[in-house]
């Protein structure tokens, strides 16, 4: 069964039974249940029990809807079996800093032992990751950080590094021209590990001599059932930039078949260059979509946030604040060999 198909058929069963899950004092007395405060939430719970079930490790991703957080699921629980512990899957349906806090909130009242997120808003969240680590909950963040909270590693990308690869990449596929327009696609204008991406890759494309004029920004807020559109109806006003930067691969993961536009601007001489070497954006880009490819590995992200946060809950030394995930580089010449090593994204 294919990811999206997937949600779909799961959705409905999720979102009664995070209404269980999230409202305070189910079952209580009616005063109790009068001071509920939350907004009413709806969020997606998908654990395997083990046979021990004393540690409970919450992994909150920004958003149910953009499967590239499934590859983290799927080792976090792997690793969850492995180590005897309960992992839970708890999300906004769509990328929403309130919805997140109400959940974190929800995670505290139950006295979780770890929670794993990744941070839409690094602001607004550091107050309830805060919130955790004074009830003495565990916390980490992955794939997005909250570097000024108080949580005890990020395990992730090294977004800067990510932003100048993408930069170097520009620099070569430029050829010498020193003035390019560039639209940029994000998710919005808080997320820490986003904004990261961008800065080191203008910052980097500034410092070998190319002056970009920022002629457009798409905000698709996480979601990849929009980017795509977003993406070919703005290349159809004709207002076409000569670059064209992602600092994510939501707009790939509709078919490419659905962008003509775009995959014509591309024939033009645009230049395309995206974070993310999963199979969809990888299957684009060898269709011609995109010149160069900065990847993430959301499956070490997965595994490694896990573990390392059990041995924080066991009171063992962690190996450090920042756990570094690698990058993935992809360009015209590896596309094809970097797509047979991936597989489609599938339930198993």
């Amino acid at each position: 069964m294919d990811k999206f198909r997937f949600f779909n058929k799961t959705k409905l069963v999720y979102l009664i039974l995070g209404l269980f899950i999230v409202l305070p004092g189910c079952g209580g007395s009616t005063a109790e249940k009068s001071q509920a405060t939350e907004p009413s939430i709806s969020y997606q719970e998908n654990s395997k029990v083990t046979e021990n079930k004393d540690i409970i490790i919450a992994m909150v991703p920004k958003s149910l809807d953009n499967p590239v957080f499934l590859d983290a699921l799927e080792q976090g629980e792997r690793v969850g079996r492995e180590l005897g512990i309960k992992v839970e899957w708890l999300g906004p349906m769509q990328s929403d800093t309130n919805i997140q806090i109400a959940i974190v909130e929800s995670l505290i009242r139950r006295k979780v032992d770890g929670i794993v997120i990744s941070c839409i808003d690094p602001g607004k969240i550091k107050p309830v990751i805060d919130k955790a680590v004074r009830a003495g909950i565990k916390v980490a963040t992955f794939d997005s950080d909250s570097p000024g909270s108080n949580r005890l590693f990020y395990c992730g990308t090294d977004n800067y590094a990510a932003g100048i690869a993408c930069g170097k990449a520009l620099i070569k596929q430029a050829k010498g021209k020193q003035v390019l327009n560039l639209l940029i696609m994000t998710a919005d204008k808080e997320s820490n590990n986003l904004n990261e991406r961008l800065n080191g890759f203008i910052e980097t494309a500034r410092a070998g001599g190319i002056q970009l004029n920022i002629t457009g920004t798409l905000y698709c807020n996480d979601d990849v059932n929009i980017a795509g559109d977003m993406l070919e109806n703005h290349i159809r006003t004709g207002d076409t930039p000569d670059v064209f930067f992602s600092t994510g691969g939501w707009p790939f993961v509709t078919p490419p078949e659905s962008l003509p536009g775009f995959h014509a601007w591309c024939k033009n001489g645009g230049i395309s260059i995206l974070v993310d070497t999963y199979y969809p954006v990888l299957e684009a880009a060898k269709k011609g979509l995109a010149d160069s490819l900065v990847g993430q590995n959301f499956n070490k992200m997965g595994e490694m946030s896990i573990r390392n946060l059990y041995k924080a809950i066991k009171g063992e030394k962690i190996p450090a604040r920042f756990i570094d995930t690698g990058l993935e580089l992809g360009s015209k010449s590896n596309f094809a060999k970097l797509l047979k090593e991936k597989r489609r994204w599938e339930i198993k």
